[in-house]
């Protein structure tokens, strides 16, 4: 879960450039095709008005299942991608890769991990990041930005960010996708890329009805 502040870069960048995903993209390829099938249905004159709600009814149906599974991969996607994002963000990979001893440079990591855990003020957490940066120790400055960003303390964060604007971009695409699925407005937002309305030909009829007009078959079957 990202802290306020990376609630925040989220938001100001929102605020600036909102930039759709490649799945609220897809989402809107959709259903810009569900129109223009209605708009095609309704300027037919020679199909059955019967006909025409059998069509709508399908043409809905399709569309509503294809947005919903977009959804759902999209979701699926977005976790996969938190956590590789967080991982990168306070995870050890590349150091521990290149490190001659392992053993050692893991004791080193939970060593940092402890130190940085037994931190309970905002303002020591800032003292120990100025402390292990001007050390050049960047095991134990990742740790307390951690331990800041679990803590909620953002002046601390921002402070780690600063000097590491790869960095702080990747906190901010994390914030980003914790907004979408966790945040209520953020939810809402994402929801409407998925969302298709019922044509007036449907208006009336229930879900059930209309999957029935649109397959009659599993009805005829029973």
């Amino acid at each position: 879960m990202p802290s306020k502040l990376a609630i925040a870069l989220a938001e100001a960048t929102r605020a600036q450039q909102t930039q759709p995903t490649p799945s609220h993209l897809k989402a809107q390829e959709v259903s810009a095709l569900f129109r223009q099938g209605i708009k095609e249905l309704r300027g037919n004159r020679h199909m059955h008005p019967d006909r025409k709600r059998v069509e709508a009814a399908q043409l809905y149906t399709n569309t509503r299942a294809a947005l919903a599974k977009m959804k759902r991969d999209h979701a699926e996607q977005d976790n996969t991608t938190f956590a590789n994002l967080e991982r990168k963000l306070w995870g050890y990979d590349t150091e521990r890769a290149m490190a001659a001893d392992r053993a050692s440079f893991d004791a080193g990591i939970r060593d940092a991990q402890d130190r940085a855990s037994k931190l309970t003020k905002a303002d020591k957490a800032a003292r120990a990041l100025h402390d292990a940066e001007q050390a050049g120790d960047h095991i134990l400055a990742r740790a307390v930005a951690k331990r800041a960003h679990d803590m909620d303390w953002g002046d601390v964060v921002h402070d780690y960010l600063a000097t590491r604007p790869s960095t702080a971009d990747t906190y901010q695409q994390a914030g980003e996708i914790w907004h979408r699925h966790n945040d209520t407005g953020g939810q809402m937002q994402n929801g409407m890329h998925y969302v298709v309305h019922k044509p007036e030909e449907l208006r009336g009829m229930t879900d059930q009805d209309i999957a029935r007009l649109a397959d009659p078959e599993p009805a005829d079957a029973a």
